[in-house]
């Protein structure tokens, strides 16, 4: 996998001092340096994907605040993300209804920051105008008249004005002189291409997640039995919780953990996303074979520790293979999730009582019978007949999940 992909770009938006206050986050998916959207849902679900879990949002802005361009669809669902730093951009184009509104005040009320582009007073953009904390407006659209008329508006209501497509110094110094607060525009900087490696996730993991969500009767048990199903899913939802953004104090090193903290409705706004970006996927085998290695490490790490609480022995097992899903090494995959020194430990050099499981799991996938620390199993009570029996359990347990996808 090429490791330097255009991912996204980003253009700093500056405050009066010319320091940079926020980051705008633009869609790129080519070197050129220009926007190609055909599809504005596509789009916008890139660039968050792309910000909050390909890469994390700390590597794109550091501490700033991210801009990233919101469609009607989107702002009909909920992100899944840190409303310390995502400003939601609404994009001018949009249809402007009581569920819209209704929408944009639902996020306001969770402390979203909520941008309004390329502004222009009208009937229907002033009806969004008691949900806006910062006004875009566009100087090389308005001619001087009009700008002097936006401003003179906008700026009692409290709201702060940002100043768009600044492209000589004499246009940056008028905008100060009435009132701007943010600026922006190629005359400060052009937007800087980020490069970086896409994941791809099964688009019918996606399909059954979203089928599954929807469901009232949904559980966390059946979300947790698709989610597993696809490693670079499972990836992705771990680096999400552990990220800055959710501050968490311990690290969440399970499915179930991860999806519990978010809650079903999180987890539903995340997956739509998902669903509306590009994805595509590895071989079926591949997975078939990790959820084997999963179900196995799980049944093998109940029996020695004498617990039912496995779930950190199924995510050993799954993440012992995210090197292939991802082609990146292991070690640099494990250092974006902010995973336990326990788990990292177990995945990369076999220590401790996860790692054994996990090294014992692989001989027995090879094989590898005189390798095996026999001792060790029999003095947990587990014999060559339990664990022929674990592996035999995880290939039927694997073969009736995969029955519930359509391949």
């Amino acid at each position: 996998m090429d490791k330097n992909q255009p991912l996204l770009a980003r253009q700093p938006i500056f405050d009066r001092n010319m320091e940079v206050y926020a980051y705008e986050l633009l869609c790129r998916d080519s070197h050129e340096n220009r926007a190609n959207v055909i599809d504005g849902d596509q789009a916008s679900s890139q660039v968050l994907l792309r910000t909050f879990t390909d890469l994390s949002i700390g590597e794109v802005v550091g501490e700033h605040k991210a801009f990233i361009n919101f469609t009607r669809n989107l702002l009909l669902t909920s992100p899944p993300f840190s409303r310390t730093q995502l400003v939601i951009e609404v994009l001018e184009d949009q249809l402007v209804d009581s569920k819209m509104l209704a929408a944009l005040g639902q996020l306001r009320a969770q402390g979203y920051t909520i941008a309004l582009d390329d502004f222009t007073l009208n009937s229907c953009s002033f009806k969004m105008l008691e949900y806006a904390d910062i006004i875009k407006l566009d100087v090389l659209a308005l001619s001087p008249k009009e700008l002097e008329h936006h401003v003179n508006h906008l700026k009692p209501l409290g709201v702060i004005l940002l100043a768009e497509k600044i492209e000589t110094y004499d246009m940056l110094e008028q905008c100060k002189k009435m009132g701007f607060e943010l600026f922006q525009g190629y005359f400060l900087s052009r937007p800087q291409i980020m490069l970086g490696a896409k994941y791809a996730e099964s688009r019918q993991t996606i399909i059954q997640l979203l089928a599954q969500l929807n469901d009232p009767k949904s559980e966390i048990d059946q979300i947790e039995q698709i989610i597993s199903q696809d490693p670079v899913l499972s990836y992705k939802l771990l680096k999400l919780i552990n990220s800055a953004a959710f501050h968490f104090v311990c690290s969440i090193e399970s499915l179930r953990q991860a999806i519990t903290l978010l809650g079903l409705i999180q987890v539903r706004s995340w997956i739509t996303l998902l669903s509306m970006a590009s994805i595509d996927g590895k071989p079926r085998e591949l997975s078939v074979t990790t959820m084997v290695r999963a179900r196995f490490c799980q049944t093998l790490g109940e029996a020695v520790s004498g617990t039912r609480r496995s779930d950190t022995y199924f995510t050993v097992g799954l993440l012992s293979t995210i090197d292939a899903f991802m082609d990146e090494p292991l070690d640099i995959l494990l250092s974006k999730i902010s995973i336990s020194d326990t788990l990292s430990n177990a995945l990369l050099h076999h220590q401790g009582l996860e790692g054994e499981v996990l090294k014992t799991v692989k001989q027995y996938e090879k094989a590898d019978w005189d390798n095996i620390d026999w001792d060790m199993l029999e003095a947990r009570g587990v014999d060559e007949s339990a664990l022929s029996h674990f592996y035999t359990e995880s290939l039927v347990w694997v073969t009736g999940a995969l029955e519930t996808l359509v391949f």
